[in-house]
């Protein structure tokens, strides 16, 4: 065994051991409510409500549409790399499938029964809740330039990634990644990839307008 191999083990020990002593611990058993309704704003659920509010408020009342490209084009970009490392390159399975025989379940009300979920549904490196919400506050602070807003993201997501170890579908390694993942979206995002998102979707923006109103005449 090579030294790398060995470290990458007791990296895995590491993250065993932290999550059962989290998840077995009695504040997680008195938290479980609570930590569901954290973690749904970390989901697809709540960021798709979210992003329909916003379209129908931008689209009938505001007509600014520049800060809904960047949260639209934005979350495009970084769910399709987030997909490919998850789904195509690690593919680690959740706590919960791994850990069962040592009565670790899973408490998440918005992931299917796992004997109906695909394959890909049971991967979870890195944590998708994690890595978006501070996607997001990493966006949001850029924009309106208020450093506070980047921190009460943070906060949240600090809640949220405990909340994810709680009901058995992250690893502490999960949820450490995901904020690094999140931040590396972000920054890809901002520092290198929006003016072209931009430039695109006012290029659809007048195609898209005009099929809706044609659809309503």
């Amino acid at each position: 065994m090579s030294a790398f191999d060995d470290y990458l083990q007791r990296i895995e020990k590491w993250d065993t051991k932290t999550f059962l002593t989290v998840y077995k611990s009695g504040f997680s058993s008195k938290s479980k409510v609570v930590a569901k309704i954290f973690s749904f704003f970390g989901t697809f659920y709540f960021w798709g409500i979210f992003w329909l509010i916003w379209f129908l408020w931008t689209y009938f009342t505001t007509k600014d549409y520049y800060l809904l490209v960047i949260f639209t084009s934005g979350f495009e970009q970084s769910i399709i790399i987030h997909s490919l490392i998850r789904y195509k390159l690690v593919k680690r399975n959740r706590p919960y499938i791994t850990l069962q025989t040592q009565g670790v379940q899973m408490h998440d009300d918005f992931i299917r029964i796992p004997y109906l979920m695909s394959e890909s549904e049971r991967k979870s490196f890195p944590s998708g809740h994690v890595a978006f919400v501070i996607f997001f506050g990493t966006i949001f602070s850029v924009y309106f330039n208020n450093s506070l807003i980047f921190f009460i993201f943070l906060g949240l997501d600090l809640i949220i990634a405990v909340s994810r170890l709680i009901l058995g579908v992250h690893y502490p390694i999960d949820v450490i990644f995901g904020f690094i993942f999140g931040l590396f979206y972000a920054l890809l995002y901002i520092g290198l990839t929006v003016q072209f998102w931009i430039a695109f979707y006012y290029w659809m923006g007048p195609i898209i307008s005009n099929i809706i109103h044609l659809r309503f005449l």
